[in-house]
């Protein structure tokens, strides 16, 4: 630290304050993801309003998109941080606001606009989080990140069960304004602390067509990681498989996604340093492990099915982390932006599809390791090809 800076040591800080910012969001969005299916039965919510929730992640990756193409079109810090606060101020009012909605209809309407809110705000976060990241490493940056906001997503389930266990569902969810105010306070003091970017300046000419100028490399890696995402299983489709096998019980498969969490926390950091000394090699290993986790739900005894958190978690943390700092090594500051936007609706489309794969194929185990060892090797060539031609 004493070899840095005022810049960086400035940028340090703010650095760290995003990562306070997705520690107290996680709190609040987490918190309330994990009874959303049980409040909608308390008030008496048909069955077609948990799939409505769906809607807001389809609709949060178009807001992704455009968060993205508006950031680089405008080419301006000020576009960035406000997109950011933007976003942030919605999750952190729309959950607390669940415990005021009169309606089942209200609820639904809510939890959407908290997607919205990540989709606004995820791109332009990723671009500051990347320059201010770049003294300790972009790989290590985006670790230390997701275990931040790691440790929000596991504190905001318990306290929202603290919560429920002495009082009930209005006070669980109206409590969860306090860390959502306390996030968006956080965005507003890193905003002061650094409002302008080094790579987004106005001296720097704006990009007249954002889709041109990515590079091959940045496209292999979409399609590659896009893949990937096709023969990654969403954890809603391996806990209604868990449960439909009958081997572990409803507080049990919690209990695995759970541990799912905490082993997304402990590998974030050392994942990141990897990436920041092998740079893309680091993909080679998370195709491996998708089979990996299709064999312990499907074919493991009881004892073993909780090994499954150990490779969902890793490929999660992958997602988070060294993922997004691998679109900051292949793509120029000033088109990452969108950049981050095109690569946050193919993997959120793709991802999509390969749970409507799954769901056809969950009555035929066989059939569902064939396909993810298909999308495994598939991704693994592609990942391979690109650290080989990233090293020439």
């Amino acid at each position: 630290m004493l070899c840095l800076s005022r810049s960086q040591r400035r940028a340090l800080l703010v650095f760290l304050l995003l990562g306070l910012v997705s520690l107290f969001a996680d709190i609040v969005y987490e918190g309330g993801r994990s009874i959303s299916g049980a409040y909608l039965v308390e008030i008496n919510a048909p069955a077609v309003a948990a799939a409505l929730i769906g809607v807001g992640e389809f609709l949060g990756l178009i807001f992704r998109f455009l968060s993205g193409y508006i950031a680089t079109v405008f080419h301006s810090p000020s576009v960035l941080w406000s997109s950011t606060l933007l976003g942030y101020i919605l999750t952190s009012l729309s959950i607390p606001m669940i415990a005021l909605a009169p309606t089942w209809h209200i609820v639904v309407a809510l939890y959407i606009i908290d997607r919205l809110g990540k989709g606004l705000r995820a791109p332009s976060r990723d671009v500051i989080l990347a320059e201010v990241s770049e003294s300790i490493g972009v790989g290590k940056g985006f670790g230390i990140h997701e275990l931040l906001d790691q440790l929000g997503a596991f504190t905001g389930p318990v306290l929202v069960s603290v919560l429920l266990a002495f009082y009930n569902y209005r006070v669980a969810y109206l409590t969860l304004i306090i860390p959502g105010l306390i996030s968006i306070l956080l965005v507003i003091i890193a905003w002061r602390l650094y409002p302008a970017l080094k790579s987004i300046s106005p001296s720097t000419k704006r990009p007249q067509l954002v889709f041109r100028g990515y590079s091959r490399l940045f496209w292999i890696y979409v399609v590659a990681t896009s893949i990937l995402a096709l023969g990654f299983m969403h954890w809603s489709i391996a806990s209604y498989y868990l449960k439909t096998r009958g081997i572990v019980s409803d507080v049990e498969v919690g209990l695995i996604y759970a541990i799912a969490m905490l082993i997304d926390a402990l590998v974030a950091v050392p994942l990141g340093v990897l990436f920041d000394r092998v740079k893309l090699k680091t993909l080679i290993i998370i195709p491996l492990l998708e089979p990996l986790f299709i064999i312990l739900i499907a074919y493991s005894p009881r004892e073993l099915v909780y090994l499954s958190a150990i490779p969902w978690g890793i490929v999660m943390c992958s997602e988070e982390s060294i993922m997004r700092a691998s679109i900051a090594l292949l793509v120029e500051p000033s088109k990452r932006p969108l950049a981050y936007g095109v690569f946050g609706l193919i993997f959120g489309f793709t991802w999509a599809i390969g749970g409507y794969i799954y769901t056809a194929l969950l009555g035929e185990p066989l059939y569902m390791l064939l396909y993810a060892f298909t999308t495994s090797i598939i991704s693994l060539y592609l990942y391979i090809g690109l650290a080989e031609t990233s090293i020439k």
